[in-house]
């Protein structure tokens, strides 16, 4: 997985700095998907980046939906527009779920592939078992030969 890291420094408004955050959101639509866009630019935030907009199928149903458009926008606002942004959300029937956080914008790279692991240690050798301690066949059937005729015996 990728993380972009983003060289934009917040603007002072007011005297209140502005700072990142990213929404994730399902939409019904891929018309409803633009609608945090659109509250985004009414609060005056700076839109960072924007990732496109793809349909995917619902593990479960969310309001009676088995498929949703999933999207992600990364923005700089002032932390009090914030919990007005949540608020608008919150009522608009064509967002299905999302959530907003303030994540770390740094890039990391995968230092090796994903894929089942292979051990580097060298493999155990097993030592042949010696054919003394292997019990044959008949030796076997005379042992429980013997149990069984004990057990009669005692009852």
């Amino acid at each position: 997985m990728r993380f972009l890291t983003y060289d934009v420094k917040p603007e002072k408004t007011m005297e209140i700095e502005k700072k990142t955050y990213e929404i994730s959101f399902m939409a019904r639509t891929e018309e409803d998907a633009t609608v945090p866009a659109k509250y985004l630019k009414q609060a005056g935030a700076d839109i960072l980046s924007e990732q496109q907009v793809e349909q995917v199928n619902l593990a479960y149903p969310i309001k009676k939906h088995n498929s949703a458009y999933l999207g992600c926008i990364h923005f700089a606002i002032q932390p009090a527009e914030v919990e007005v942004l949540r608020e608008t959300l919150r009522f608009e029937e064509g967002i299905l779920r999302y959530t907003i956080v303030t994540p770390p914008f740094l890039e990391v790279e995968d230092p090796q592939p994903r894929g089942p692991r292979m051990s580097q240690e060298a493999p155990v050798e097993r030592q042949p078992a010696s054919s003394n301690t292997l019990a044959s066949n008949e030796d076997l059937e005379a042992k429980l030969e013997e149990i069984s005729d004990s057990l009669e015996n005692e009852s």
